[in-house]
């Protein structure tokens, strides 16, 4: 049985009616999230960015695993900062409803599984602070956002012996491929660093006492195809989705 599995949209202006339509949203995400959750065994639905606190509850009832997805910077009144120089697009209503997800489903037990800004999410979502800038607060920081396609890795990330990432990939390095200019800065209470670049930038965690809520830093969607630890990545999560059984989740909180 394939379970459901929402992946969240970010949202630009234009589409059909082109940029010349003023507040003219498309909901949008990059298929590669859908095809690594199918041919994994999963099925994936998109979960546009327009929700109110009713509409969210009706729709988690509904999943068996939540992916939050990349997309712009979270705005940083979210996390109780004024916004420095650095800080790229903001889409308010975006970062609210993300919020929502992660909260609601993360009072669920439901699995998820955060990707990029999804790991931002995640954690400010629970209380963490962002690097608004990498380049500009970090100056010994490698690059974070290199020039090369989606299905390159571009630098290493150090894997913790005692968690699950090293469960699943059994290796200490492994190549990745980042391409963010934000990062995790004050670490939420209750996630546990899974993962560092070699600069000490946050790459991945997970929360304490969930069946499984993981967020990585990087693409693994973009080197589904030919890379085996974004394959695991995938199996592994779609795996405990399968056994998460909609019917089973309380319905009173989003």
């Amino acid at each position: 049985m394939r379970p459901v599995i929402g992946i969240t949209c970010s949202r630009l202006v234009g589409g059909a009616w082109g940029l010349y339509s003023p507040g003219h949203m498309m909901d949008y995400t990059f298929n590669e999230y859908s095809r690594a959750v199918l041919e994994s065994g999963g099925c994936p639905v998109l979960l546009p960015t327009p929700q109110t606190k009713d509409t969210i509850k009706v729709i988690l009832d509904c999943l068996s695993g939540l992916i939050l997805s990349g997309g712009p910077d979270v705005h940083p009144r979210f996390y109780r900062e004024q916004p420095l120089a650095g800080l790229g697009d903001l889409d308010e209503e975006l970062d609210r409803t993300e919020l929502a997800w992660a909260r609601g489903a993360i009072a669920r037990d439901l699995p998820v599984f955060c990707i990029c800004r999804g790991i931002q999410v995640l954690n400010v979502s629970l209380g963490g602070s962002l690097y608004q800038d990498i380049s500009k607060q970090v100056p010994e920081a490698i690059d974070h956002q290199q020039k090369a396609a989606k299905w390159i890795n571009t630098h290493t990330i150090e894997v913790e012996k005692e968690g699950i990432l090293y469960g699943m990939f059994r290796k200490h390095s492994v190549w990745v491929n980042g391409k963010h200019h934000q990062a995790l800065k004050d670490v939420a209470p209750g996630l546990e660093i899974e993962a560092r670049a070699p600069d000490g930038i946050v790459e991945a965690v997970r929360l304490r006492g969930k069946r499984f809520v993981l967020g990585v830093q990087w693409h693994p969607e973009g080197t589904f195809q030919n890379d085996i630890h974004s394959r695991k990545l995938f199996q592994s999560f779609v795996d405990v989705c399968r056994e998460y059984l909609p019917e089973k989740a309380p319905s009173n909180e989003a």
